[in-house]
């Protein structure tokens, strides 16, 4: 099991350096070649800062308990739909750093396993769902098109964070599998630090 851990870990730190690549300005542009609503659908795992707070706020959840937290989630859901309705009116709204802050934060309260209280998971599912709708619109799509993007971004932010979550809960059994979660909520932070480290270096001509 370590080995898998390790392996994650992996795929986490290469994450890191694929979101410092000249490239991530185009992050927000649909790819060419499939709907838009797949479009939507895949945007939330193809914007690194999106999927390691999707990653973080799942596997908060899972380690808090799926059942427990029924409250929250439906707050996180009701928030994402708000994010995603202040995302259609948006016009390149930049909020990758409150994003990969909101991941770190989160990575934190995983390694460290806290147990909060409702007051703060509520607030914490309804401010990580409304940064990760707002950041859906895709720029260069307006009218029916954005439309049908946001509403897959919808579903792909719902269905991305399910799995995360799963697999917190389900390692929940054992304390040896406690401690490979909190591994990987370190990894989360470790990374969504290193990407705002970047992100305020000073660039060079």
């Amino acid at each position: 099991m370590s080995h898998r851990f390790r392996l994650f870990g992996y795929r986490l730190y290469f994450l890191c350096c694929l979101s410092a690549l000249p490239t991530i300005a185009f992050a927000h542009t649909p790819i060419k070649g499939i709907n838009n609503f797949y479009n939507g659908l895949l945007h939330p795992v193809l914007v690194p800062a999106q999927l390691l707070l999707l990653i973080a706020v799942g596997l908060f959840f899972g380690q808090q308990g799926p059942k427990e937290n029924q409250a929250a989630l439906m707050t996180y859901l009701a928030a994402t739909a708000l994010g995603l309705f202040a995302a259609w009116f948006s016009t390149g709204v930049q909020i990758e750093v409150i994003i990969l802050a909101s991941a770190a934060t989160l990575g934190l309260l995983i390694a460290l396993s806290l147990r909060v209280s409702l007051y703060w998971r509520l607030l914490i599912g309804a401010a990580a769902g409304f940064v990760l709708g707002l950041d859906s619109a895709q720029e260069t799509l307006f009218g029916k098109d954005r439309f049908v993007a946001l509403f897959g971004s919808g579903v792909g932010i719902y269905f991305f964070s399910l799995y995360p979550m799963g697999f917190a809960d389900y390692f929940q059994k054992r304390p040896w599998q406690k401690i490979g979660v909190r591994v990987v909520g370190s990894w989360l932070a470790a990374s969504s630090l290193l990407v705002l480290a970047l992100s305020f270096a000073p660039t060079r001509l």
